[in-house]
């Protein structure tokens, strides 16, 4: 099958490129570049220059920022469907985040010559990636916000309500210590926390799912913290904790 076919079928469910008119997407993806990682593969690492922004097709990434003593901070997880590396496309600079797969995935390379030109033949992907860079940095804001103004308790708090999207029951969609990162607290304050909603009967946690038995109260803990859940859709179970 030819690279620009199967990278038709591939970014077929990635919002961004829905409303790209089809001829325009199939001569934007032929020289698309297809990379199949295996779990805990790296596609990119800090310091490097991309020259493209990428696609997941299959599987899951996290991406990450990394201190020289090997502190990470969880930034996103990517998952299927989904993109990230636009800005670098737009404005270039080296990496300043590492990005490794979670799970065995398939990610598609889209180069920046290819989107500048598509950019130009198309004004609806021109819309839908300044809507989807646009939607990024809101959340960057929020979690900003966050981070300087709110608890560990808002956050968590409000990370729950969230994630359970009106309902009772909510599974963690990666493991607790990178929710933690992605928090901003570490794995001990996020499970000690856990457990003191669990006592003041506002959850019930089994492993990865956890149960709201009052989200009006947790709702008003997390007041006014608007979270983000890292992804909808659960990393392998073989993931480290």
């Amino acid at each position: 099958m030819a690279v620009a076919t199967l990278a038709e079928r591939l970014v077929a469910n990635m919002p961004l490129f829905r409303p790209v008119a089809r001829e325009h997407l199939a001569q934007f993806l032929e020289d698309a570049v297809i990379h199949r990682l295996k779990r805990g593969g790296v596609l990119l690492r800090r310091g490097e220059r991309a020259e493209c922004f990428y696609g997941v097709a299959q599987g899951q990434l996290k991406l990450t920022l990394r201190g020289d003593r090997g502190e990470e901070k969880l930034l996103r997880i990517v998952a299927a469907g989904e993109t990230f590396g636009e800005a670098l496309v737009f404005s270039p600079r080296a990496s300043p985040i590492d990005a490794v797969a979670l799970t065995d995935a398939v990610v598609v390379a889209f180069p920046a010559e290819q989107v500048h030109a598509l950019v130009d033949r198309d004004t609806n992907f021109a819309r839908a990636a300044l809507s989807s860079l646009s939607e990024r940095m809101h959340r960057l804001v929020d979690e900003i916000e966050a981070e300087t103004l709110f608890t560990a308790r808002q956050r968590i708090a409000s990370y729950l309500v969230a994630l359970a999207k009106g309902a009772s029951r909510a599974r963690l969609p990666v493991t607790k210590t990178l929710v933690a990162s992605q928090l901003g607290v570490t794995k001990e304050t996020f499970s000690r926390l856990l457990r003191e909603f669990a006592d003041r009967g506002l959850i019930l946690v089994e492993k990865r799912d956890i149960l709201l038995h009052d989200r009006g109260r947790l709702a008003a803990i997390a007041h006014p913290y608007p979270v983000h859940p890292l992804s909808d859709t659960p990393v392998s179970e073989s993931s480290s904790a």
